[in-house]
């Protein structure tokens, strides 16, 4: 009985550690974004949905290269030299806490971005991001930004990222196991709900099976010994498909609370909306010394 037992030991010690596993701190979602390997799609002509990737030693450094770089990508597409100069300083300072002096370093970052050629005007907007830290400690940054395609203002549609898929994933789940979880992008999770019950289900095949068969031996013999050992491997087999029924049953409601509870990969909601929300305005300008830089406003 013990070796029916354990396929559902494994099923739920596999779905309680990927539960645990997800709360780990290297990344900043659990699950990788859906938006990464599809991008939105805009309801209109005047702006475009685009990545940008970009690695630093800090996450502060790595959205500020992300921003320098979608400007010079922008410059290029439109025939101009974008220069974007990075100047990096440690700053030592001393603390007291505790009664004891404490040493601090902390890193101040300074961008400035030149522009050579014709002027350009680049409205953006920051939809959402997603960072992951290697072992080294340097992060990873994939920011998903809402660009403009040309120098008018461009009309920025209401998204909304949500790692909600409500009935879009319970459906599914009710139909197949594990296929909701795919759907929200937690594939081990999926195909642990899917293998799981296919091997229960495997499970209350063979058991009813060995129990059909001991039971119709009972029939076909007259020793009294022999009725009593398949009498027992009747109720051994009857008792294990019912385990298995009861397990495949309550791996299948989990599966659907699962599907329509847990959050899966984050994906951007996009509706049709003439507000601008909170956008970058990307324009070039002149110092005070005559010196030509690339400025950015925030309009609220």
């Amino acid at each position: 009985m013990k070796r029916f037992l354990l396929p559902i030991f494994i099923v739920a010690c596999s779905i309680g550690y990927i539960n645990i596993a997800s709360a780990q701190t290297n990344k900043s979602h659990s699950i990788k974004p859906h938006w990464i390997h599809k991008l939105p799609k805009p309801t209109n002509n005047s702006f475009n949905y685009e990545l940008d990737l970009s690695m630093a030693s800090s996450l502060d450094e790595a959205r500020e290269k992300s921003l320098a770089g979608l400007i010079a990508n922008s410059g290029f597409e439109n025939g101009v030299v974008v220069i974007s100069d990075y100047e990096s300083k440690i700053i030592d300072s001393q603390v007291l806490e505790n009664g004891e002096i404490k040493n601090i370093q902390s890193e101040d970052i300074e961008i400035n971005s030149h522009i050579q050629g014709n002027e350009i005007q680049l409205h953006v907007k920051e939809i959402a991001e997603y960072w992951e830290r290697d072992a080294s400690g340097t992060y990873h940054l994939t920011k998903l930004y809402a660009k403009s395609t040309s120098k008018d203002t461009p009309s920025f549609d209401s998204t909304t990222p949500t790692s909600k898929y409500g009935v879009r994933g319970l459906w599914r789940s009710m139909i197949i196991p594990g296929w909701g979880q795919f759907h929200k992008g937690s594939y081990v999770k999926g195909g642990l709900m899917l293998g799981g019950t296919a091997v229960l289900a495997a499970g209350v095949i063979f058991t009813e099976g060995q129990r059909a068969d001991y039971n119709k031996r009972i029939y076909q013999t007259h020793d009294v010994n022999m009725i009593r050992r398949y009498q027992t491997k009747r109720d051994i087999f009857a008792t294990s498909r019912n385990i298995c029924i009861g397990a495949a049953a309550a791996l299948y409601l989990y599966n659907i609370i699962d599907a329509i509870a847990a959050p899966g990969a984050e994906r951007i909601v996009v509706k049709r909306s003439d507000a601008r929300g909170n956008n970058y305005v990307l324009a070039p300008s002149v110092t005070m010394e005559g010196a030509p830089v690339m400025t950015a406003a925030i309009t609220f």
